[in-house]
């Protein structure tokens, strides 16, 4: 079969409108929504208490739920 020679520059174009164009397009997009005040910085999620019971909760001196016992 005869194989056309495709132009390394075509090959570009084509990974350019792809792949590249749309990222830059989603990119823009939310940087507009955050300075349109629409999209904000995740919230902190307070002192871990939660945390503190899980541990007191696997060491235990009795096993319990961690150890397979209740």
């Amino acid at each position: 079969m005869d194989e056309v020679a495709v132009n390394p520059f075509y090959i570009v174009l084509l990974f350019i409108a792809r792949c590249l164009l749309p990222l830059l397009i989603l990119l823009g997009i939310s940087a507009l929504l955050r300075k349109l005040g629409l999209i904000r910085e995740p919230i902190q999620p307070p002192p871990s208490s939660n945390d503190d019971l899980l541990n007191q909760n696997n060491h235990n001196s009795e096993g319990g739920l961690a150890h397979g016992n209740l």
